[in-house]
């Protein structure tokens, strides 16, 4: 075993993730357009449902498929197969409930009537969601990550193209978007990833399987029977505690969600000033925040069956390397997005979404990225080591202290409380992982080199090109969001050069 296949995985993830990312910006752009920030924000509103129900017929369905798949190969297919059949018929009564209960939990859960036709229209994506996790997950175990990368894109593309093509038919010419039509896009993305993967698991099946099953880590020795009732118990086992956990943390989510507009009224605004200030910084400023953690993402879903695997065959070297490099890395990609967010957070806002607000959000969460991204890290090592308890009981206190905040700082301080609410419980969150994870893997952490050298360094070059970004902008004719995404890059290209004339960065370690 070694990290260049982690690495390579996660490249290929990364590239799709980035482009799959950089066509939701634009889409996301799009329809906070076409919508306004009052209905982005009743759209935004569905995906704690959405959420809701995805953990339940997928999440931990997903995350069993590839820890099993990781360690007993020979069997995968089988795997796969009877993790879809449970998925499958969960997924189906989720629907089946959403559709005779729309109405109910749009008026008594989400407090927005207006929501209802969009939760009926939502009920339509679970089974092809379903498929499409099992797969992904059978194919994270294998550690083969072009199919579930090319149906990232075909979901974007497909729920894109759907969207603004009906818009376009339904206004003559004109567009005419509603939540509905958004909604409607996400159900076509689902079914069109749905149908790719089907069409690599039957159609592409020689060419990918039979380089998977000749790989090093056939010859693991398995505590699993290949027996299907030792497999279906085997699922049952591992999905359940992540199923259950995942579960409470997404109703914690979701209340979150539906009380952050509740709250700002008691703030003393009125309901579609609040729907519009959760628009903006749900579809606006977090989706920006969040983009540069594609990488962070995809490192995480690899890092989970690599490693199970790992600790299967009792190799502890790989788990600490595995683990060393992926939280200095995190960092050193956190470092770099609260730069650009910090300094350039504002423009961003205005050029982007032309919203002020926008950006002024975009400033005070640039302090999230790197808790953020190290979180996500933490806890698919965790979880790879079989330790999800831990995972789930830090979570909880960090949402809860989240809740807290919400419940009690935006009646005072209004959507600035909820923001500090953000930052404590991130900070929070990934100070347990970390301690959490220094008593199971034994890694040498150096603050010089992955935090205060990288901030140095960000500091410096950040002042430097973000006075010369206004100087430009001042005796240039070039559109500024051009000259702000050229800014951008070279900021990114000399951050990385300082890191590697400091030995910070290396190319070699990331394929020994």
């Amino acid at each position: 075993m070694n990290k260049s296949a982690l690495m390579k995985g996660t490249l290929i993830l990364t590239i799709a993730g980035l482009v799959t990312r950089i066509l939701g910006f634009f889409y996301k752009i799009f329809l906070s357009n076409a919508l306004g920030t009052e209905k982005l924000g009743v759209y935004q509103l569905v995906f704690p449902i959405y959420s809701l129900m995805f953990t339940l017929y997928a999440c931990g369905i997903q995350t069993a498929i590839s820890k099993l798949v990781a360690e007993n190969k020979k069997n995968g297919k089988k795997i796969l197969y009877l993790g879809y059949a449970c998925s499958a018929a969960i997924a189906i009564t989720c629907s089946c409930f959403l559709l005779f209960f729309h109405d109910f939990i749009s008026i008594y859960f989400i407090h927005e009537k207006t929501c209802a036709e969009s939760l009926k229209i939502l009920a339509l994506v679970f089974p092809f969601c379903s498929l499409t996790s099992c797969i992904n997950g059978y194919y994270y175990g294998l550690k083969r990550t072009a199919v579930p990368a090319t149906s990232q894109l075909i979901e974007q593309v497909f729920r894109i193209i759907s969207v603004y093509g009906i818009s376009l038919l339904l206004g003559k010419g004109n567009l005419t978007v509603t939540c509905e039509l958004a909604v409607f896009g996400i159900v076509v993305g689902e079914f069109a990833s749905a149908l790719y993967n089907v069409f690599s698991l039957f159609v592409l099946k020689k060419s990918i399987h039979k380089q998977s099953y000749t790989s090093e880590a056939t010859n693991i020795k398995t505590t699993y029977s290949s027996k299907s009732k030792s497999i279906f118990s085997s699922l049952i086992v591992l999905s359940i505690p992540l199923t259950a956990n995942h579960f409470f943390i997404s109703i914690l989510h979701s209340v979150e969600a539906i009380l952050i507009p509740n709250m700002l009224q008691r703030y003393g605004l009125s309901n579609q000033m609040a729907l519009s200030l959760y628009g903006i910084l749900t579809g606006m400023s977090m989706a920006l925040i969040m983009f540069p953690s594609t990488i962070t993402n995809s490192l995480s879903v690899l890092l989970l069956p690599s490693v199970s695997e790992a600790k299967a065959q009792k190799d502890d070297y790989y788990i600490t390397n595995a683990a060393s490099l992926s939280i200095k890395y995190s960092l050193l990609i956190g470092i770099f997005s609260t730069g650009i967010f910090l300094l350039f957070g504002e423009a961003l806002g205005q050029l982007l979404f032309h919203n002020q607000t926008a950006g002024s959000f975009l400033t005070i969460l640039s302090w999230l990225c790197p808790f953020i991204y190290l979180a996500t890290t933490l806890s698919s090592i965790m979880n790879g080591l079989g330790k999800t308890h831990i995972t789930f009981i830090n979570s909880i206190v960090g949402l809860g202290l989240r809740i807290f905040f919400l419940l009690f700082f935006i009646p005072i301080d209004g959507i600035r409380g909820y923001l500090i609410s953000l930052l404590v419980s991130q900070l929070a969150t990934s100070f347990l992982d970390y301690w959490a994870i220094k008593k199971y893997v034994t890694f040498s952490f150096q603050p010089i080199q992955w935090l205060v050298i990288p901030m140095i360094s960000m500091s410096f070059l950040g002042f430097f090109l973000s006075k010369y970004y206004t100087f430009l902008v001042q005796v240039t004719t070039l559109p500024p969001l051009l000259l702000l995404g050229g800014i951008c890059s070279l900021l990114l290209i000399l951050y990385l050069l300082v890191l590697y004339w400091l030995h910070i960065f290396s190319i070699k370690e990331l394929h020994n």
